[in-house]
């Protein structure tokens, strides 16, 4: 399995304690509570692997984000997730993910493991409330970052509904994540 699939899981791990964390619940409540869809978890994606590269580009190195109509998206790990709802440690659904805790998370480089804890804690430092914000208020959110306006804008005009966002473009720009901008 790519090891892009394998980040994203460790992703979404985290994100689900930091979701837990937020509400004080235990797994069995966040599995029917939680509202972590495809969208969501997508947008997050975007949020966990740049909100540091500026400092640390290992999670960009893995990744190739474009300018899609609803923002910024990993097309490797969207593909998969759209044709694999069942990912062996959770099952994603378009209003919400159940994960199994019988199942062991994939090993990863010790380095991304550490960036991907590290670019969470900054993104719960900076702005706590992006782990409850809903999936609409997360695209309105990266609409706001200009690497996807530059290359969404490009993309239309030439007619078509992406464009590669270099990862320069996403190291540079201002990391807008308050919702209160969405």
């Amino acid at each position: 399995m790519d090891i892009q699939i394998d980040i994203f899981k460790h992703i979404v791990f985290e994100l689900k304690e930091w979701y837990k964390e937020y509400h004080g619940i235990a797994d069995a409540q966040f599995n029917e509570e939680n509202d972590f869809s495809i969208l969501k978890l997508i947008k997050l994606q975007f949020f966990v692997s740049a909100i540091n590269s500026e400092k640390n580009t290992i999670l960009l190195d893995n990744y190739e984000f474009f300018a899609m109509p609803y923002g910024p998206v990993e097309t490797t790990t969207y593909a998969y997730v759209r044709n694999n709802n069942d990912l062996i440690n959770f099952e994603i659904s378009n209003f919400k993910i159940k994960f199994d805790s019988n199942r062991l998370l994939p090993n990863i480089d010790e380095d991304l493991l550490v960036e991907v804890k590290n670019s969470i804690h900054i993104l719960k430092q900076k702005e706590p409330r992006l782990i409850v914000a809903d999936a609409g208020t997360l695209v309105d959110l990266s609409h706001k970052w200009n690497c996807w306006k530059k290359n969404y804008a490009i993309a239309r005009a030439q007619s078509k509904y992406s464009s590669v966002i270099p990862d320069n473009e996403i190291i540079n720009d201002i990391k807008i994540i308050n919702i209160d901008l969405a």
